[in-house]
């Protein structure tokens, strides 16, 4: 919404309660592309070490070029690969819901 500054203080009011009283030195930006680089590091730091990437960020990041990423699995000597922007982000709707209400599968490669 290009409120960088309202952004660094939401930020900064949840990363305080993060540490010891008296050791935290809150966060800066200068700019709203800054400001959203920190706070989408500080989101990737939700689920460190798991190999885990919060699905809506990857999801949403992957339309912008910044922040855009290939994700590629090697499983029995196969490589999977989810392009961003790619279809297949988007769970295929089960068959009997289909068949059910008639709505259309999401596309998907």
């Amino acid at each position: 919404m290009g409120d960088f500054t309202g952004a660094m203080n939401l930020l900064n009011s949840l990363l305080q309660k993060r540490w010891r009283t008296g050791t935290f030195t809150p966060l800066t930006a200068s700019n709203a592309d800054e400001a959203l680089i920190k706070i989408i590091t500080e989101r990737r730091k939700e689920l460190p070490f798991t190999g885990h990437i919060p699905w809506i960020d990857l999801r949403r990041l992957n339309k912008d070029p910044r922040f855009s990423r290939t994700l590629k699995r090697i499983i029995d000597n196969t490589t999977y690969q989810l392009l961003p922007n790619s279809p297949n982000y988007v769970f295929p709707i089960p068959d009997e819901e289909i068949r059910l209400t008639g709505i259309p599968q999401n596309i998907r490669e």
